[in-house]
């Protein structure tokens, strides 16, 4: 039986209900627009962009339901939905809600004498762009899913490449340079979306430098110019992503160490935390399952011998690890976890994951070795496999100087690392080695070294961390595929390149530079931080920060989540500089709010990420307000749950609920989103619950950075969100401030963009526009790569050439993937081979709203720190602890 997560309550919404809704304010605001007596430049283009909206939506609803017809039958099991294509029907579910809370804003506050009209006009104009990529990529993908084998998100394994190398080509010729402007990251959580419109200006800014040459200065200016640009932003990015070598590709990946410079005081204290040496032994034997015994030799490939590095983690002193003059040494611990981190093979360390894996050595309290073993280009394939079997045999046989007792295995890997600890356990089966771990927790892994097309892997083209080009290079580097070129590439200096990049890294954040709302429609309310890991706070190993270091450190934030002791409570505070700062963050967040479910009538909304805002919206409106279905974590409909949440919204707006958690603290909630909590608790009475009360989830409120919402000047009019809130006037001059710096904004934007007008105005023409083009406008460098490809079918590269006789061997494996990452299909079709064989599939977990690379990023985002926690429940799991 495999284990999964429950989803607790949600929401759903009818589609067709929101496209119902959808209609009716593009008719309403091009009505207004028609109306108005203005000749404007923004004007005339507001009026143009209703229409078209209307038409592309249409279109894309018609697709969906073909999505939805093939989805089901890619499925790992009826209970796990999940595949590339139920992945695109959460983009369009998710494009869709923006553009909703975008023609939202637009009808309430057009008439205002505020209001951003080329803000607003660009974020339509640009999610108008995004539909229409949709609606062109789409039919791509039903066209390959008909020529695939019935059942299998991959082409055949046997036989030539070069017609699915045909479709990618497609693909590839199709401009993605949207979603690397204003929509950069829509997909993913609120707190995700930030971290990637960051790294968005440090790759665009940095990549200009790097070619130019640029010193201090021209770093400076690239970074404003990028910053208040978001088009020329996104043209830059996919430049590079098509053009750079693979040093800069090297440089790419390790933007994920941008969470290596957070403050230690985050992350537990740990009594050993050392990057050691395997010292020269000569080969290793290890017994087999026969009686026998094999030799495991010396790392050697490419490079020549030399030491095997790893960095060993634990959270208390243990024998034969610590020092013996140091304090409370602690006996060996019956469990061992071998960490192997991600990276593409070419990038990043054990040192820039040491944040999560710092959390999983204090809560598992046992030891956590991460290998760092050597990077390609300059050590290709065999060499980390032969590193990490060496070091895995080293720790077999000398489980003392790990602190371990030798009973209990488990190997995690990330991304190139969970690649890597299955080549490994292949090669373990190959030399019929008797002591294998005890389980394996690949994470958002790929299983399948070779870029055919599949729907998930078609999502690259609009992931900020995995675009196409960056993985065919990452591929070439490790396979050595492309030979010559990749010599030719990489005559640059690696180091230089790195140390370059940590360097404009540093000097980026040195520089505080805060995002304006130029790139996200939709108003988020941001889950305060609240943490389900319990760390002890006592000898300074608290994970979360207390009250007294927020103060003492001058970091604690309006609905931050504190740790004291075992409860997690929530802190308000109500500083004049805490609500500007609110406003000021309204524009810059976004949301993610779409589940991936099996309801084709039906958009889910996750409970953590709805938009109060918006469901305001939704529950008022008459397309909507009779469509709002909410869910428990059983998939039940709780009768009285909508119900609820309107009474209660319609009880105070002015006002916040107020409960106390276990300690009695205060936490204040808005009325709005304690809806989700309300039905949970109708849900516990009627018996639909095994607790008495639900917990309370705490958010955080975010306006919209206005405050009075305008009646319409449209006839058709319904039921307005009225918000009344007393402002003091430190209050209403930040708003005031907030605003104007809005406005200054927009014209240095329209001012940037002044010789790129041209293209701004075809984009926006009634005529379409041209979404691929032609080999004489631009050289495709990734074609080039495609065609000259010649990758291995080496199971110990790629474990789905693995034969069902070998992958049976595995021990357990324990699946973690992401719907939204480029890989998901990866994970789908080797669970499935690995059933059909007869191995064991301990359980999956498909997480929603984060990316690719979540467990680098879990210290900036609530949402990857829940998937920090599920892999460190999978790896309790594969070590045999008693989860009861």
């Amino acid at each position: 039986m495999i284990d999964r997560q429950p989803l607790g309550h949600r929401l759903s919404v009818n589609r067709n209900a929101i496209h119902i809704l959808l209609n009716e304010l593009c008719i309403e605001n091009e009505d207004y627009y028609d109306r108005a007596h203005d000749d404007s430049e923004y004007t005339s283009r507001m009026s143009t962009v209703f229409p078209r909206l209307q038409t592309l939506m249409t279109r894309l609803k018609n697709l969906i339901p073909q999505l939805q017809e093939v989805a089901p039958h890619y499925d790992f099991d009826e209970k796990t939905p999940g595949n590339g294509y139920r992945s695109l029907i959460c983009i369009c579910d998710t494009v869709t809600l923006h553009v909703i809370a975008l023609l939202k804003i637009v009808y309430e506050q057009k008439s205002t004498f505020t209001f951003r009209y080329s803000h607003y006009c660009k974020e339509l104009e640009a999610y108008a762009t995004v539909v229409e990529y949709l609606c062109q990529a789409i039919p791509l993908c039903l066209q390959v899913a008909h020529s695939l084998p019935q059942g299998s998100l991959f082409p055949p394994l046997e036989g030539s490449y070069d017609s699915y190398h045909e479709m990618l080509k497609g693909f590839e010729k199709m401009d993605s340079t949207i979603f690397y402007g204003r929509p950069l990251g829509f997909q993913f959580s609120p707190s995700v979306n930030r971290v990637f419109r960051i790294i968005g200006v440090i790759l665009a800014s940095y990549s200009l430098t790097w070619e130019k040459g640029q010193g201090k200065l021209g770093s400076l200016i690239n970074t404003g110019r990028f910053f208040l640009s978001p088009e020329q932003r996104a043209s830059r990015i996919i430049k590079v992503t098509k053009e750079a070598d693979i040093n800069f590709c090297k440089g790419f990946w390790n933007l994920s160490e941008l969470t290596n410079n957070m403050p230690k005081f985050f992350c537990p204290n740990m009594a050993v935390n050392e990057l050691r040496e395997i010292n020269w032994v000569g080969p290793i034997t290890m017994e087999t399952s026969s009686g026998g015994t094999v030799k495991i030799p010396e790392p050697s490939a490419h490079t020549g011998p030399r030491p095997v590095k790893y960095r060993i983690f634990s959270a208390v002193n243990r024998q034969h690890v610590s020092p013996s003059s140091a304090s409370n040494i602690q006996p060996p611990s019956k469990y061992l976890v071998i960490h192997c981190h991600g990276g593409g093979y070419v990038a990043t360390s054990s040192k820039s994951h040491e944040t999560y894996l710092r959390v999983w050595a204090k809560l598992l309290n046992c030891t956590v070795v991460s290998i760092e073993y050597s990077l390609a280009p300059e050590n290709p394939f065999p060499r980390p496999t032969e590193e990490v079997l060496f070091a895995y045999a080293w720790m077999i046989n000398n489980p003392q100087l790990v602190g371990w007792t030798g009973e209990k295995l488990c190997m995690v890997g990330d991304s190139a690392g969970g690649n890597l600890i299955m080549s490994v356990n292949l090669r373990l089966i190959e030399l019929n080695v008797k002591r294998k771990p005890d389980g394996l927790v690949p994470v958002y892994t790929p299983f399948l070294f070779q870029y055919l097309p599949s729907p998930s892997r078609m999502l690259s083209v609009m992931d900020p961390l995995l675009h196409m080009g960056v993985v065919l290079r990452c591929v070439a580097a490790y396979t050595g595929a492309y030979g010559k070129h990749n010599k030719q590439e990489n005559t640059v200096n690696e180091q230089t390149t790195h140390r370059s990049l940590q360097d404009y890294v540093d000097q980026v954040q040195k520089q505080r530079i805060e995002f304006e709302g130029g790139s996200q429609s939709i108003v988020s309310l941001v889950q305060g931080n609240g943490h389900d890991y319990k760390i002890s706070p006592q000898n300074g190993n608290s994970y979360f920060i207390t009250e007294q270091n927020n103060e003492a450190n001058g970091v604690q934030k309006n609905g931050k989540a504190l740790m004291k002791g075992e409860t997690i409570e929530v802190i308000e505070t109500t500083t004049d500089e805490d609500n500007s700062s609110e406003d000021d963050e309204a524009d810059t967040t976004s949301i993610s709010s779409v589940h991936v479910e099996s309801d084709p009538y039906r958009i889910q909304l996750t409970e953590t990420l709805c938009d109060g805002q918006l469901l305001d919206f939704l529950i008022k409106h008459p397309a909507t307000k009779d469509q709002l279905t909410m869910i428990n974590e059983n998939g039940e409909t709780i009768e009285d749950g909508v119900e609820a949440m309107k009474f209660e919204n319609n009880d105070s707006h002015s006002e916040d609920s107020i409960t106390t958690n276990n300690n009695n603290n205060v936490v204040k909630r808005p009325k709005l989103l304690s809806m989700i909590s309300i039905g949970s608790r109708k849900s516990s009475q009627n018996g639909n619950s095994n607790s008495a009360t639900a917990p309370t989830t705490p958010y955080e409120n975010h306006a919209n950075g206005h405050r009075t919402i305008a009646s319409s000047l449209s006839v058709h009019s319904f039921p307005m969100t009225s918000v009344h809130t007393k402002r003091s006037i430190s209050q209403s001059l930040a708003d005031t401030a907030v605003m104007a710096a809005g406005h200054a904004i927009d014209n240095l934007q329209d001012w940037l963009e002044k010789p790129t007008k041209h293209k701004l105005e075809r984009t926006t023409s009634h005529k379409e526009p041209q979404m691929v083009k032609t080999p004489t406008e631009t050289k495709s460098h990734l074609l080039e790569l495609l065609s000259n490809s010649s990758v291995p079918r080496d199971p110990l590269i790629s474990p789905m050439y693995a034969s069902d006789e070998v992958i049976r061997q595995l021990p357990p494996i324990y699946f973690v993937a992401c719907h939204l990452d480029p890989l998901l299909d990866d994970t789908i079709e080797f669970a499935k081979k690995l059933r059909a064989a007869g191995g064991k599939v301990g359980s999956i977990d498909l997480l929603p709203s984060v990316p690719h690379g979540f467990l680098n990023f879990t210290m900036m985002s609530p949402e990857c720190r829940q998937g920090a926690k599920i892999c460190l429940q999978r790896i309790k799991q594969a070590l045999g602890f008693n989860l009861s």
